[in-house]
């Protein structure tokens, strides 16, 4: 719920940024441009989006979640539940600000400048430490090792958020 907010906190688009924004919309769902004119994308995909969804493709190759987002924000929840080989391909556009497709009938390039947010359990059970967690250390390992690396290094912020106290919420 949170990161749904963080858009909220962002400036309106530019013109340029919503003409930007408008183009890459209109390739997949020319109703939304519209509506949308001027709102940051916040996109977020689900953790089973296959490659292709997430950086574009096809035989005539169509833009994925990530230069669907661009000039807004990418929402991945449940970091480690996506495929590895998927939150790898990532890496050069969140470094680059674009994404290269190249197929036998065409070679593209689209934007894909976002803001990544993730979000993520400590462990398979949601749980790191107390009497809620049901899993072994092997298996929160094996969970965390979901995430190489470089795609972490890519971060540039990370925060924990503890457990409330029992009876907080109430």
């Amino acid at each position: 719920m949170l990161a749904s907010r963080i858009n909220g906190l962002l400036p309106d688009l530019s013109n340029e940024e919503a003409l930007e924004s408008a183009a890459i919309l209109s390739l997949v769902n020319a109703e939304s441009v519209q509506k949308q004119w001027r709102q940051r994308p916040f996109r977020s995909p689900h953790h089973s989006a296959s490659l292709t969804a997430m950086v574009g493709g096809g035989a005539i190759p169509g833009p994925g979640e990530i230069s669907l987002a661009h000039n807004g924000v990418l929402f991945l929840d449940e970091l480690p539940e996506f495929e590895r080989r998927t939150l790898d391909a990532l890496r050069e556009p969140i470094e680059s600000g674009q994404i290269h497709l190249s197929r036998t009938r065409a070679k593209i390039t689209y934007p894909a400048r976002f803001q990544l947010v993730a979000a993520m359990n400590p462990s398979p059970t949601g749980h790191y430490q107390g009497n809620h967690n049901r899993c072994t250390p092997e298996q929160t390992l094996r969970y965390l090792n979901r995430l190489s690396g470089p795609f972490l290094d890519r971060f540039d912020l990370s925060l924990e958020i503890p457990l409330p106290p029992p009876g907080i919420l109430e």
